[in-house]
């Protein structure tokens, strides 16, 4: 094992420690209100650290790990392919069972079952498998979003969505020394039988998942409960506000994959290949671009519930979004060092956090005259639709660029591309959400109308 392997491990393990010691403390500081809060609290950010981990690293197995990039755009797709489905899935297994943990327990179960065959033999067809169980398991995090705000924060809708964004956070603080750990021990570069080992410690925390689960009560006569202090979507305008909403979100969607995760930790690595001619170098640290971005998505969700809604509204705060988002873009088409990429990806997780949190926010705070879904399970579903897309696209468009011996320019013109597609983007969505502002405060109106005759008749 060479020099800067053994430091490498040294410095991650070290990391790692201080990261548990810190998650530790932080939730023992928590205070709730009621009881049971921080045992699901612990629940959910446990329930994070495998699918932050494992997301993070399909990319990596497929193309440097398995060593090809024909088919990278399957695995990644599948992610969110499958995300389509089972929010809905999600909601009509809810319904039928009254209970939010049944989906909790499906999720958990998938996932154990997804895992183990690229642990037995790593190849693109496991690989594809484990992201369907990534993908399902991501789906849950909605239901985890209605279990909370059932159970403890019915009329608090952005309190929830607040507090939700602190384990997403602690997972990847968690989970990015343990990523750099091991790719750190790789003998060859990205050896697949060294990263294999990435799933059989996922496996480790959907086991402890199953066994807390088991544990955190649910009180099933808070099922939908909370309905109560939302708002029904009922007129013609409500309708195309929430489609429109949905349609943000799915633009949102679409630009953060495809320049997070997977697609960044592949970008970052090459970048390094032909800054220094030599990946390895980024071994080190590219784990922590999630925690970057997370960073950045925690400062942008309290700036935006605390400041900017207050302050500046909701169609500036989302432009003060976008323009953040955009810069980040336009940064992203110079910047070919991977430490001064791996520094401005804090821009790209403020921004999301901004413009996510407020949506989600919203969405969170509707409800439909039925039982069959909830808006919160329609919207994800359609939010998938968006990260497919984005998946799909940017690899497809760079699959025939990755391999080492094409020349950076063809690389970095296909990037530069994608990033312009991402602005474009950008601005339709804040165009489409002035639209939906427009859209309520008609709505508003209508219905004061309405109040006004009605109280003139009586």
């Amino acid at each position: 094992m060479q020099q800067w392997q053994v430091l490498s491990i040294c410095i991650n393990i070290a990391i790692f420690l201080a990261v548990i010691l810190f998650s530790y403390l932080l939730i023992r500081k928590l205070n709730f209100e009621q009881k049971g809060y921080k045992s699901l609290f612990v629940l959910y950010t446990i329930f994070w650290i495998p699918l932050m981990l494992l997301r993070a690293v399909t990319g990596t197995m497929e193309s440097n790990g398995l060593g090809d990039t024909t088919y990278l755009w399957i695995p990644l797709a599948a992610y969110g392919f499958v995300g389509i489905f089972a929010r809905i899935f999600a909601d009509w297994l809810g319904f039928r069972t009254k209970s939010r943990k049944s989906f909790i327990y499906f999720a958990v179960i998938v996932q154990l079952i997804t895992y183990i065959p690229i642990i037995i033999y790593p190849c693109t067809t496991t690989n594809v498998i484990q992201s369907i169980g990534v993908g399902i398991g991501a789906s849950a995090i909605g239901t985890y979003q209605l279990l909370f705000n059932e159970q403890y924060g019915r009329s608090k809708q952005f309190l929830t969505v607040s507090i939700l964004s602190i384990p997403p956070l602690l997972a990847d603080f968690i989970s990015s020394p343990i990523q750099s750990l091991l790719v750190s021990a790789c003998k060859t570069d990205y050896d697949p039988n060294i990263m294999k080992y990435f799933w059989l410690i996922g496996l480790g925390f959907v086991l402890i998942c199953l066994v807390m689960a088991f544990f955190i009560k649910e009180n099933r006569s808070y099922f939908q409960k909370d309905v109560e202090y939302k708002q029904h979507i009922q007129s013609r305008n409500e309708w195309v506000y929430y489609v429109l909403i949905c349609l943000v979100g799915s633009l949102i969607a679409f630009v953060k994959f495809a320049n997070s995760g997977a697609i960044a930790q592949l970008h970052i690595q090459k970048l390094a290949k032909f800054a220094y001619d030599d990946d390895q170098i980024v071994k080190t640290y590219y784990g922590y671009l999630s925690v970057m971005f997370s960073l950045g998505q925690l400062f942008g969700g309290l700036l935006t519930g605390l400041v900017l809604v207050k302050k500046i509204g909701k169609i500036y705060t989302v432009l003060v979004g976008s323009i953040v988002w955009i810069v980040y873009h336009i940064l992203a088409l110079f910047v070919i060092n991977p430490y001064a990429y791996l520094g401005v990806h804090v821009l790209n997780g403020f921004a999301y956090g901004i413009i996510y949190n407020l949506i989600l926010g919203f969405v969170l705070m509707r409800t439909f005259r039925t039982n069959k879904v909830t808006p919160m399970g329609a919207y994800q579903s359609i939010l998938s639709i968006g990260i497919t897309i984005s998946t799909w696209f940017t690899a497809w468009l760079k699959k025939d660029v990755l391999q080492p011996q094409v020349d950076k320019v063809d690389y970095f013109h296909v990037s530069d591309i994608i990033n312009w597609v991402m602005i474009g983007s950008l601005i339709l969505a804040w165009i489409v959400f002035t639209y939906t502002c427009m859209i309520e405060k008609w709505e508003y109106k209508r219905l004061w109308f309405n109040k006004q005759d009605f109280k003139k008749n009586s």
